[in-house]
């Protein structure tokens, strides 16, 4: 009796919270280009970028040195969570607009957050190697008043990247110029 006991309660559990974010993993959106400048200039227009979307702000900025003669840079730039929406009352749509809205049955979602990952590797032909990553993210506060974690549809991390490329192709004028 009490194992049927403990079946129904637990039964009963996911139904009140519905399926978890994490049972439903989507792949996460990964895009690469290259571009025919240095890694300075791409680090640069990086971070114009993330100013460009009001999010300037690090959790991980690292340039590998060379140890070779070839002189070949690396890096790795990784955003804070950028706020995209917050209060109750717009978070949902905004989610919905560039994510699915992780499954917490009744849940009212109070922030909505992404982070962008850039990793960049100079090539020996001159070129660089960007790679873009993205995370969502948001507080959920009625159910389970917890911050959860999924991947996004791809839209902000192709905005994102055409922001960047737009802003490399500045750097690359600029630099021409002068």
């Amino acid at each position: 009796m009490n194992h049927i006991l403990a079946v129904i309660v637990a039964v009963a559990c996911v139904n009140v919270y519905g399926a978890s974010a994490q049972e439903e993993i989507q792949e996460p959106v990964t895009l690469v280009d290259t571009v025919p400048t240095t890694f300075g200039k791409v680090w640069r227009s990086i971070k114009r970028s993330m100013e460009d979307v009001s999010c300037p702000k690090t959790q991980v900025e690292k340039i590998i040195e060379p140890m070779d003669d070839a002189g070949l840079y690396k890096g790795q730039y990784f955003s804070e969570f950028c706020v995209l929406a917050q209060g109750a009352d717009s978070t949902k749509d905004v989610i919905k607009r560039y994510s699915e809205i992780p499954r917490i049955r009744g849940g009212i979602w109070s922030t909505f957050r992404i982070q962008y990952k850039f990793s960049l590797k100079e090539e020996e032909d001159h070129t660089t190697k960007i790679t873009l990553r993205a995370q969502c993210s948001g507080f959920e506060e009625f159910i389970t008043q917890e911050t959860h974690f999924w991947n996004s549809n791809g839209i902000l991390e192709r905005e994102m990247m055409a922001r960047l490329l737009a802003n490399i192709k500045k750097e690359i004028e600029s630099a021409g110029q002068e």
